[in-house]
C-alpha cells in the first residue's frame, strides 16, 4: 500500500509541475517514476523466475525419488518382487 501511496504523490507532483508550466521538468520527473516502478518490476521478474526454477527443480527431484523408490520395490513391473509369495 505504501508503494501506492508513493505513486500517487509522484502523480501529483508531475501534475503541479505541468500545471505550472515545467514541461521539461514533469517529462523528467515522468522518466524517473517509469524507471524506478520499472526497476520494482524487474526484480520481481527476477525473484518470480528463480522460485520457478526453484520449484521445478524441487519436484524433478522430487518425481525422481519417487520413481526411483518405485524401482527399488519392484524393478521389474509384472513380475512377483522378491520374498512375496
Amino acid at each position: 500500500m505504501i508503494e501506492v501511496l508513493e505513486h500517487i504523490d509522484d502523480v501529483k507532483k508531475i501534475r503541479k509541475l505541468i500545471i505550472g508550466g515545467l514541461t521539461q521538468d514533469a517529462i523528467k520527473a515522468c522518466d524517473v517514476t517509469i524507471a524506478h516502478n520499472q526497476k520494482k518490476v524487474d526484480e520481481f521478474e527476477k525473484w518470480a523466475e528463480e522460485e520457478s526454477q526453484r520449484d521445478y527443480d524441487r519436484s524433478f527431484r522430487e518425481k525422481r525419488k519417487a520413481l526411483q523408490d518405485k524401482v527399488k520395490t519392484n524393478p521389474f513391473p509384472g513380475t512377483i518382487p522378491e520374498g512375496v509369495s
